[in-house]
């Protein structure tokens, strides 16, 4: 409940005022903390987006700190029955290949019946295995019909699915697997309603089968992964007998242009927010509390001296060669002209000054490591100096809570006083009034 003061009842004086002045006067130290919090508050803030930031440019950065990733590489296919695509580890190349199989599932049909929900009068149990593993059993009893037989087996938890097809006078259960390939057959014992008959197996388990430049392939399933390095072969129909289809795998210039343009946009996000909150030339800081903060200059000198370092050997050595390279303000730019030349050129080299010879340390490595020793989340630089800032918020909020303790205190002290001249006057007060009537 509310504390309500009739402060200067006896005495005339708005007294509640005059305890909010007095207590405002004191509020010198007080205000100064809150500010202090709030200043403090505004730096962690920034730090904590600038590494995040940094976070981005770091994985920008990883997509291209190897040789692999560097080489972009697209995959195209003369046949709708062959689907290709490339990871960064593939290399360029051609190849004939002809899709002689597909991949399928095994699929399995009992006796026809005359109805789906009569009961069959079965007894014992329906036993299936897949690929010669343990048998799943499914317990019968004279009850069970066709559709509480899909039920049970769809319950059962093996890799199979089962439904009835009417063929037009009769119902029958299918059995399927879920899993193409030849290890994946089913095979079924105990009573079994006709599903072991090889008449009733209409589509057996196989694997597919590709024939590249003369050589036969096989997978279990209808993607082909590993025949051909950083290729994937996506199997959709055979392809006609004769007719091969032509894979060609080729320079893919415009994949490694999108990846340095994530890394220049990530680079430029950081470079801006930096110089946004610590200021930058005549930009006036937004953030007091980094103005012209030293952690943030020395991020900014180390980024762009990484940028600048001299990797590898030959005609390219370090990014401004091959297009990346920074403006006065310090943001990152790529001349995609300059890039391409590059890249016809001598590739190799491209890829020897982005992700280093053999893997070595290249000009993404260099950018990567500064960004990790001031980014990383917990041992970075950013997240030391966080700490010690959250410590400070943590110490000046105390004491801002000890000061408004004081401030109350000594409001409700004034009060205590103002309360006992109101008393002392209004006693005097009517003291005066009766020796002037005594007199009258």
């Amino acid at each position: 409940m509310a504390t309500v003061t009739f402060g200067g009842v006896g005495s005339g004086l708005d007294t509640e005022s005059i305890v909010s002045g007095l207590t405002k006067a004191s509020q010198g130290p007080l205000n100064q903390m809150k500010n202090q919090v709030t200043g403090l508050t505004a730096v962690n803030t920034s730090l904590s987006t600038i590494a995040s930031l940094l976070g981005k440019l770091q994985t920008a950065l990883e997509s291209v700190d190897e040789v692999k990733e560097v080489g972009s590489y697209s995959a195209s296919s003369s046949s709708t029955a062959i689907v290709a695509s490339t990871t960064g580890a593939a290399s360029p190349g051609s190849y004939q290949i002809s899709v002689d199989r597909l991949a399928s599932e095994q699929r399995s049909y009992s006796n026809g019946f005359a109805a789906t929900d009569t009961a069959l009068g079965l007894t014992g149990s329906l036993d299936f295995s897949i690929g010669g593993g343990s048998a799943t059993s499914i317990t019968l009893d004279a009850a069970d019909t066709l559709d509480s037989l899909v039920a049970k087996i769809n319950a059962s938890g093996a890799r199979v699915s089962a439904s009835i097809l009417n063929d037009g006078s009769q119902n029958r259960l299918q059995v399927r697997g879920l899993d193409t390939g030849a290890a994946n057959a089913i095979t079924f014992s105990g009573t079994t309603l006709g599903l072991d008959l090889a008449a009733n197996t209409r589509q057996a388990a196989t694997d597919s089968q590709v024939t590249i430049d003369g050589f036969t392939v096989t997978r279990s399933t209808n993607q082909v992964i590993g025949a051909i390095g950083g290729v994937t072969l996506n199997l959709t129909a055979t392809t006609p007998v004769g007719t091969p289809a032509t894979v060609k795998v080729a320079s893919d210039p415009d994949g490694l242009k999108t990846k340095l343009n994530s890394v220049v946009t990530a680079y430029n996000a950081v470079v801006d927010l930096v110089h946004n909150v610590s200021g930058f030339g005549t930009t006036k800081a937004q953030v007091d509390g980094l103005a012209g903060d030293s952690l943030l200059r020395s991020l900014s000198g180390r980024m762009s001296s990484a940028v600048g370092t001299q990797v590898g050997t030959g005609a390219y050595q370090t990014l401004g060669s091959i297009g990346l390279s920074l403006d006065r303000t310090g943001r990152m730019t790529l001349d995609s002209e300059k890039l391409n030349k590059a890249l016809a050129a001598d590739p190799s080299g491209v890829a020897n000054v982005i992700a280093g010879p053999d893997d070595t340390t290249g000009a993404a490595d260099v950018l990567r490591d500064v960004v990790k020793a001031f980014g990383q989340a917990g041992t970075g630089t950013i997240a030391s100096r966080q700490t010690s800032l959250a410590s400070r918020i943590k110490e000046t909020n105390a004491r801002v809570d000890r000061e408004q303790t004081r401030l109350d205190a000594y409001a409700n002290a004034l009060r205590k006083q103002f309360t006992a001249l109101d008393t002392l006057m209004s006693s005097t007060s009517q003291n005066s009034s009766y020796l002037s009537n005594f007199f009258k």
